[in-house]
């Protein structure tokens, strides 16, 4: 095995760790609500400190195992933060768990307390609880991402991390064939290895960890754009570009596909009677109707104001298309559409009766362009609610002939 100056490994390993809390320091400080930061930065100190610790101690010839105990007693609570870190970060809070790492911290002191004067159980017991630990982290970051972009984010420090745990095996593997340990862990090959190669775990990591926070706020900062605060559904903007791009799809493919326009019956006179608080709870209340309603292949959005809109795929003003419910007339399909938004809703401890307005316009008989097919149903939408009544709601597609 290769030689390498363990002095200047351990002072190497040491800044680079130093390096590494302070950048994840500024990235918590930056985004403090972004989970899990906290801890890894954290958890980056502690392990900074261990390998600090080995350093100190063997420049100062210190007992030969207060070092090591020193350094376990701070890695070991460093991976639980690590763990605990990569699970928040990916959304999966539990103080339930958080509580139980607290009290698992203590309890690893005292086992690393137990091993100091036994080179080889120590190496045992710590090197196999981190590299678990370390390939657990790894783990978590690419388990169930949403989407292959997710993945590719996390991808750095996921294999960074799993990377630091294999360095662990080696040293474990050393410890677990070798007879003997040498009493001088700086010296040990299997420790010179593990610390180049937490070297580069620690750098890999940190960049890793960089690229993930950067996606994770992108995202969010694009989600916000294209989103409705209030409703959760998509906004203006993301309607615009749904509906424009259903258009080039269907000028291609020759797929009809419909624009309804809802509008919700006397919606400012709850504004007026119960408070605004009152209508942005109906206007949630009526999004998550509406999302139970649609089909899997149709978009809902929320156009502005009480209005939302569906886009519906392959539907023609005579029947469903054989790709969805055979059989299913329109009118059946828009008629369930009502009864899903229509009917009594508590809101704010009020109990509403909600009727719906709604136009339809039809590519291609109604327009070729979103501009077109968004006033045809606005329109038509109008000559409904002029029509709707709580007591008894109609609307045809006969009704869409131009007067």
């Amino acid at each position: 095995m290769i030689t390498l100056d363990p002095i200047t490994l351990s002072v190497t390993l040491a800044l680079v760790f130093v390096i590494s809390v302070l950048v994840l320091f500024i990235f918590w400080r930056i985004n403090q609500t972004q989970p899990g930061v906290l801890h890894w930065t954290l958890g980056g100190f502690l392990f900074a400190m261990a390998f600090w610790v080995v350093f100190l101690a063997t420049l100062l010839d210190a007992p030969w195992n207060l070092g090591p105990f020193l350094s376990n007693s701070m890695s070991l609570p460093a991976v639980l933060f690590t763990i605990e870190g990569c699970l928040r970060f990916r959304g999966y809070h539990s103080s339930r768990r958080w509580r139980q790492m607290l009290l698992a911290m203590p309890v690893l002191v005292l086992i690393a307390w137990l091993n100091k004067d036994d080179p080889q159980a120590r190496l045992l017991f710590h090197d196999a609880a981190s590299a678990i630990g370390m390939c657990m982290a790894g783990l978590i970051l690419c388990w169930k991402t949403s989407d292959r972009y997710e993945l590719q984010a996390n991808s750095l420090a996921a294999c960074s991390a799993i990377l630091g745990g294999m360095a662990f095996v080696i040293r474990w593997q050393y410890a677990f064939l070798a007879p003997e340990v040498d009493t001088r862990p700086m010296y040990v090959p299997a420790n010179q290895v593990l610390f180049f190669g937490l070297i580069v775990f620690t750098m890999g990591w940190t960049y890793g960890l960089g690229v993930a926070c950067y996606f994770r706020s992108n995202r969010q900062v694009m989600q916000l754009a294209r989103e409705d605060v209030l409703t959760g559904l998509p906004n203006r903007r993301c309607i615009d570009e749904n509906l424009g791009k259903t258009l080039m799809e269907s000028r291609r493919s020759k797929a009809p596909f419909a624009v309804m326009l809802i509008d919700i019956n006397a919606f400012k006179q709850v504004n007026d009677k119960h408070g605004h608080s009152a209508g942005d709870a109906l206007l949630a209340g009526i999004a998550r109707r509406l999302e139970r309603a649609i089909r899997g292949s149709d978009f809902a959005g929320r156009l502005g104001g009480d209005e939302f809109v569906v886009i519906a795929r392959g539907i023609e003003s005579d029947e469903m298309t054989p790709d969805s419910e055979p059989g299913v007339r329109f009118n059946e399909f828009l008629q369930r559409l009502r009864d899903e938004l229509n009917g009594p809703m508590q809101v704010r401890g009020h109990a509403m009766d909600i009727v719906v307005s709604i136009g339809v316009a039809f590519w291609p008989e109604d327009g070729d362009s979103s501009d077109a097919m968004l006033s045809r149903a606005d329109t038509l939408m109008y000559r409904d609610k002029a029509r709707t009544t709580a007591a008894e709601p109609s609307f045809s597609h006969a009704f869409q002939a131009p007067s």
